[in-house]
């Protein structure tokens, strides 16, 4: 595992569609879209309805057909009669150099000392199944988005490493992929049924600039003329073929070991999946389990509750079952040891990091096994967030709106001369802060989160009359006439905003630090670097499987090494008597 050491510099990708700026006019574009993606999400509209997945054993063959194998066979590793090969990414599709770098690292094959025997060197090949954790492109994934910076990067790599087999695809959606109803999903992951080609399709290598502004033109036009707007049928990748018909599965992997992809969609695991799964696990009694998630069970050392409540639906219990869980969502590497189950959270797949927990007084967290990057490179990374988001690294919205809230007091003393600094502060400091603690979580009720968003708007409030005062006092020792009233104005409010969004990006970076809040601070930062993927060896008897977790520091660094993040083998331990009380 590379040493938990920070870097001073990290490089960042600048070809289009560069990494998503998340205080930026395209993230705000990606949080309409998870608005109306929440209204229309409920048990009365759930686009999974019309679904039919096939069976674990239907998709088995599907699978055997596409490696090659003996189809009669009841598992993956039986067909093959040897060791099934996965690789497992999560959270992929932000900046399309970083894409790149990692389909590039995930392409290639590693020499590494084979755990059976550790005195013997073997290869690791490319994965005969190729499985997506969720969240496939950034912001909302829609066929444009999962064109440019997955299909594209992916595409330009595969044609130069391409050995002419086949291999499997398959996936679950995570929420940026239900923002967009999973028709992006869908032409990625969905089995094809020889309808290629109803639509030009655009060539896989190249990226469509300016598509989402081009796509809306197209919109409006086609609804002008009552058509449609044509999209590609399919979004392919060379050498993988989709396989599933669903947006959950089971699949028969080896002797005595399944794999389950439950798919929650933006709240909870439906009617139709938890009868889906409850007969696998009335059916498959004394087999092990291995847990694909899109949301984590366990993130940031403690317990998430979107993961638990996929756990609870699917009757699992990590302590006392023994199954190997692999989950994205949150974008670092993560292994930890949950009563007899091994959780592996591998969100390292190309989109913008997230730290690991820095403040670990707590006698409840237990410290992970493994983690990239570590509690010290966090640290540094996360005093650098108040810096980033002042000279605008995640865009202007931060500005825009901190000039919005000082907009009413700044018209109302320049404009027609009212002058209550006390009433404006006060008002300004309550607006401020209920901002803040909405933003660091509002439905968190700990004292501290009021007492930080608190003081963060006190000090927004009073800012405008800090600045105006140094502003005033430069104008002076200037010697500045009083004509340049307006313009002394004018730079006081200027100055207003720049102190205003470095309060709030300390306020973020304060709640990283203390552990309150683990998202917002990291999501400005949007750093590239701490790339990884999972690739994993499911033994032939079905009885273990080992993984290797490979990785780079700072991915678009010329000469930066691949690096083993991590291994470790998880035995295989038969799931206990399902402790349902009611059947489906």
């Amino acid at each position: 595992m590379p040493p938990d050491t920070p870097r001073l510099t990290y490089k960042r990708g600048h070809s289009y569609p560069r990494a998503i700026a998340w205080f930026g006019a395209r993230s705000f574009w990606g949080h309409l879209w998870h608005l109306a993606a929440s209204v229309i999400a409920t048990e009365d509209i759930d686009s999974r309805a019309w679904m039919r997945p096939s069976s674990p054993d239907e998709l088995t063959r599907k699978i055997i057909r596409v490696l090659g194998g003996n189809n009669t066979a009841r598992s993956l590793t039986e067909a093959l009669d040897r060791d099934l090969w996965i690789d497992f990414i999560s959270d992929t599709g932000d900046c399309v150099s970083v894409s790149q770098a990692v389909a590039e690292m995930m392409f290639a094959e590693y020499e590494v000392s084979d755990p059976k025997d550790p005195t013997r060197s073997f290869v690791l090949p490319r994965g005969d199944v190729l499985l997506f954790g969720g969240d496939t492109a950034y912001p909302v994934a829609t066929e444009l988005e999962i064109h440019n910076r997955v299909i594209v990067p992916f595409s330009r790599v595969l044609n130069e490493v391409s050995d002419g087999k086949k291999r499997a695809l398959i996936g679950i959606p995570g929420n940026h992929d239900w923002y967009a109803g999973l028709d992006g999903f869908g032409r990625m992951f969905r089995e094809r049924h020889g309808i290629v080609g109803l639509v030009e399709e655009q060539p896989p290598n190249e990226v469509v600039r300016f598509a989402q502004i081009g796509h809306f033109i197209k919109w409006v036009e086609a609804f002008r003329v009552g058509r449609f707007v044509g999209k590609r049928s399919t979004l392919p990748l060379e050498g993988y073929v989709p396989v599933q018909d669903a947006s959950y599965f089971g699949l028969r992997l080896a002797p005595g070991l399944d794999l389950w992809g439950p798919d929650r969609q933006l709240r909870a695991v439906d009617f139709q999946q938890r009868a889906f799964f409850a007969q696998l696990r009335d059916e498959g009694h004394g087999r092990g389990l291995v847990l694909v998630m899109a949301d984590p069970a366990q993130a940031f050392c403690e317990p998430s509750q979107a993961g638990v409540d996929i756990c609870c639906a699917l009757d699992v219990d990590l302590k006392s079952d023994g199954v190997l869980v692999l989950s994205g969502d949150t974008h670092h590497y993560c292994r930890e040891e949950v009563g007899r189950s091994v959780h592996v959270t591998a969100g390292g797949g190309g989109a913008f990091l997230h730290p690991a927990r820095i403040a670990r007084r707590s006698r409840d967290l237990r410290p992970p096994v493994a983690e990239f990057p570590g509690p010290k490179t966090s640290l540094a990374l996360a005093l650098q967030i108040p810096f980033q988001i002042l000279h605008g690294r995640s865009g202007f919205l931060v500005h825009l709106g901190v000039g919005l809230l000082y907009v009413p007091g700044f018209f109302m003393r320049f404009g027609i001369g009212y002058n209550a600094p006390l009433a404006e502060a006060i008002g300004t400091a309550a607006v401020a802060g209920f901002l803040c603690k909405l933003l660091g979580g509002w439905r968190r009720l700990e004292p501290a989160f009021f007492v930080l968003a608190a003081i963060a708007g006190i000090l927004v409030g009073v800012v405008p009359f800090v600045a105006q005062a140094a502003v005033t006092s430069a104008a002076n020792l200037l010697r500045v006439t009083v004509g340049w009233t307006s313009t002394v104005e004018v730079i006081g409010f200027l100055l207003s905003i720049y102190l205003g969004t470095l309060i709030f990006g300390t306020y973020l970076t304060v709640l990283t630090i203390l552990g309150l809040e683990q998202h917002q601070a990291f999501s400005a930062l949007a750093h590239p670097g701490y790339k990884h993927f999972v690739r994993l060896r499911v033994r032939r008897d079905g009885s273990a499987i080992d993984a290797w977790v490979l990785g780079k520091v700072d991915p678009l660094r010329e000469g930066d090494p691949v690096v083993l993040v991590d291994r470790f083998t998880w035995r295989n331990s038969p799931l206990p008597v399902s402790r349902r009380t009611t059947r489906f």
